[in-house]
């Protein structure tokens, strides 16, 4: 196994209009979603005294409705900040450079936009990808299982797996990367050969996964924990709602790792990725594995066989 952290570094560093774009579209929705709760909780208070209920009628309510915002600021972010981002990396890790005389973030924006018609065909493919990940790493765990009578190795398989569920959005964000590396395939063509060298070479890509998935379980907690404090003793001002500003902790620690490290991350995925399958010949066995495993596998099949030819406009359906 091998980590390319001064390269993943390095190329990171040259992506800071994106990094700082995170940092403001993250904090901003952080920001946004910790007024929203403080609403809900003056309104929740307010309503107290009409039932006794009345306060988690509100939440519940309050909470519910916010799941679908949510999911259209997910897709949104997808397609305007990640899958920019993403660009980005990916042409920094072939040609070491951007073309002259447009700004960073307008690169990626152009690169996604040409590269997929909509945004609902990203988040499809996104969907799609991550859909026959989590069939793999299922399989996975099926087959590990029959380990579990093994003192020790049941615990350690679970852990194994707990990890590998933090890593696998750095996975099928690599897979996805190779659209911006093969523009003569289309998008559907693209996701399903990443996916099948994936597979071919699912040992080495899973040792740097398993190690990044580890570093991004302990980044989480330990950033949380040194938020913890400043924003405990500014909520002893407020006693009333000291929660909010643990929830702020909460969400500050999320905005740093989305911002800093997940680009750093997803900067050695893609490396490794790249390199491990670079050369390497698609087994077409690993078509029908795939296909005999995941419904969504054979859906990515269907849209390659029946999809217009590159360069023509492709829609989700």
């Amino acid at each position: 196994m091998k980590l390319y952290l001064g390269e993943a570094t390095s190329i990171v560093f040259k992506t800071f209009p994106y990094i700082f774009l995170r940092f403001l579209v993250y904090g901003a929705f952080a920001i946004g979603f910790l007024v929203y709760l403080g609403v809900v909780y003056l309104i929740a208070e307010a309503l107290a005294g009409l039932h006794e209920h009345a306060r988690l009628f509100v939440w519940v309510l309050a909470l519910g409705a916010s799941y679908p915002l949510i999911r259209l600021a997910q897709e949104y972010l997808l397609y305007l900040v990640k899958a920019g981002h993403l660009a980005v990396i990916t042409e920094l890790i072939m040609h070491g450079s951007l073309p002259q005389g447009v700004s960073q973030t307008t690169w990626g924006k152009e690169a996604v936009k040409k590269r997929f018609a909509s945004t609902s065909a990203l988040f499809l493919v996104d969907r799609l990808v991550a859909g026959v990940i989590r069939t793999l790493n299922g399989v996975m765990w099926r087959i590990t299982s029959f380990f579990g009578v093994i003192p020790g190795v049941a615990a350690l398989t679970k852990i194994g797996t707990t990890v590998l569920h933090f890593s696998l959005t750095y996975v099928d964000e690599a897979i996805l990367a190779r659209n911006f590396l093969r523009k003569d395939e289309s998008i559907w063509e693209s996701a399903q050969t990443g996916l099948v060298l994936y597979a071919q070479a699912w040992r080495e890509i899973l040792k740097t996964a398993l190690v990044l998935g580890a570093i991004s379980m302990i980044f989480l907690p330990v950033l949380f924990l040194l938020l913890l404090g400043p924003f405990l003793a500014a909520g002893y001002a407020f006693p009333s709602i000291k929660f909010l500003f643990v929830l702020a902790a909460i969400f500050g620690a999320y905005v740093i790792k989305a911002a800093f490290l997940d680009p750093w991350m997803l900067t050695n995925m893609i490396l490794t990725y790249v390199r491990t399958t670079e050369g390497m010949a698609v087994n077409p066995e690993w078509n029908d594995k795939l296909a005999s495993m995941s419904k969504k596998f054979r859906k990515l099949q269907e849209k390659t066989s029946t999809v217009a030819p590159v360069g023509e406009t492709v829609v989700a359906s």
